[in-house]
């Protein structure tokens, strides 16, 4: 949409200021909708909202009087609105589109195989949005809080997380009976152990801790139910108990993109790949912008068969963002599936400068010596049990011929009784043993 200017009344600028509403996200809030709902709003139903000269990213503001007089204005009957303040049930058309976007160059390859959603300049992840079934706390310095925090979470950077965990601390100490913040510090919690250097166990413990509090206040909210999915499948390896949970989310808020994102993820681990590249179809429609998920789509893709769109996708990524270790990750493990253990060593590398974690210091000049320093260092792994994950070390393996490491660990695996996830990086072990089906039906009693 076209925005107005901005208003030129100079002689009541505390009024003008008390009366603004700053960016989407509190406009979304006003209302009691989500981002995306009140974008679309602003394009197809002429929501009154301004944009200030200047900068690369759209700045909107939006007057409450102004959106007050609109919301009195017959509605066309999908979206109706009782009050501005009281929310009638959403049956949202369809994603909107961000406000100001790029496109960086895409190779050949990629443009003819999918249509790209683009990616903000300033940021890797959309904000974040709350859902219309949500009524933030009364006290409005909590509820900003709570906003706050969502923004910072979702930017999935290690600065951002932990001051997003900081918010939610605070926001459940202030508002103990509002469910959506004890279900919100679950879910940085979960994610602080991918982007923030948390230790899995302590993270799990912590949001299990959270998601179940959510759940006592209210059993059927979604993010509390996404929560306690995403721990039972990657702590708890109980497929069964995470389905459960996951299932119950979508049935509350089918149109949660977040939910269907993890559970996407999930389905894709577990090989169930056609119904994973659904969900995260799903997921892209309500996620526009979404490098992450662009990056897990990507490896989706290639997990699925479709290896030549899921290889296009991560370089893609790899050369827009070159700092988003998660694309790093699954790049590696394609590398090790070629055999080019030189690609492999540079971005294992890569991952731990950008998660300031150590590693070893690889030397790619000399090939033969860079294979032998990893296989050693994967076959100690998987002879000695020391992975709770073995997958990427028994890869590692099989492209060396370190059968017998192999048939170690799944010794180990079937006395522990242990559960494995990475069904994609298992099933290629699978592919290149000598003997698929005794080798297939080994990993498959070990396989979540």
């Amino acid at each position: 949409m076209d925005c107005a200017t901005v208003p030129s009344n100079r002689a009541e600028p505390s009024r003008f200021a008390e009366d603004r509403i700053d960016g989407w996200k509190s406009i979304a809030a006003y209302f009691g909708r989500d981002r995306t709902t009140v974008i679309r709003w602003a394009r197809e139903r002429a929501l009154p909202v301004h944009r200030l000269p200047g900068g690369r990213v759209g700045t909107v503001y939006a007057l409450r009087g102004e959106l007050d007089r609109w919301a009195k204005l017959p509605a066309d009957g999908t979206d109706a609105i009782e009050t501005v303040a009281t929310v009638a049930t959403v049956a949202d058309a369809g994603p909107a589109l961000p406000v100001a976007r790029f496109r960086p160059r895409l190779p050949a390859i990629l443009a003819a195989m999918l249509t790209l959603v683009a990616v903000p300049l300033a940021t890797l992840w959309p904000a974040a949005t709350v859902s219309s079934a949500i009524v933030l706390p009364a006290d409005a310095a909590v509820a900003s809080r709570f906003l706050m925090a969502r923004d910072l979470v979702a930017a999935r950077t290690a600065a951002s997380l932990t001051r997003g965990i900081a918010l939610l601390q605070d926001v459940t100490a202030a508002a103990p009976d509002f469910a959506p913040g004890h279900a919100a510090l679950a879910e940085a919690l979960l994610l602080s152990r991918e982007f923030a250097q948390q230790d899995d166990a302590e993270a799990f413990d912590r949001a299990r801790v959270a998601a179940r509090r959510s759940l006592r206040l209210a059993p059927d909210l979604p993010m509390a139910r996404r929560a306690m999915g995403f721990i039972a499948y990657w702590a708890d390896h109980d497929r069964a108990e995470s389905d459960l949970h996951f299932r119950a989310a979508l049935a509350a808020d089918p149109d949660d993109a977040l939910t269907r994102f993890w559970y996407g993820n999930i389905l894709s681990d577990r090989g169930d790949h056609a119904a994973a590249l659904r969900e995260l179809d799903r997921a892209r429609l309500g996620m526009p912008g979404s490098v992450a998920l662009m990056t897990d789509y990507g490896w989706a893709l290639w997990a699925a068969g479709r290896e030549s769109e899921g290889r296009a996708i991560l370089r893609w990524v790899e050369h827009a963002h070159p700092d988003f270790a998660t694309a790093h990750e699954s790049l590696s493990i394609i590398a090790l599936v070629d055999s080019d253990f030189a690609a492999y060593a540079r971005h294992v590398a890569r991952v731990a400068r950008l998660r300031g974690r150590r590693t070893l210091q690889l030397d790619a000049a000399d090939p033969m010596a860079l294979r032998r320093i990893v296989t050693d260092r994967a076959v100690r792994q998987l002879e000695r049990g020391s992975e709770p994950s073995p997958a990427v070390a028994m890869l590692i393996a099989a492209r060396t011929n370190r059968w017998d490491s192999i048939a170690a660990r799944l010794r180990i695996g079937e006395a522990r009784r242990e559960r494995w996830g990475e069904a994609p990086i298992l099933d290629w072990v699978v592919r290149l043993s000598p003997d698929a089906n005794a080798w297939g039906a080994r990993m498959a009693r070990r396989k979540i």
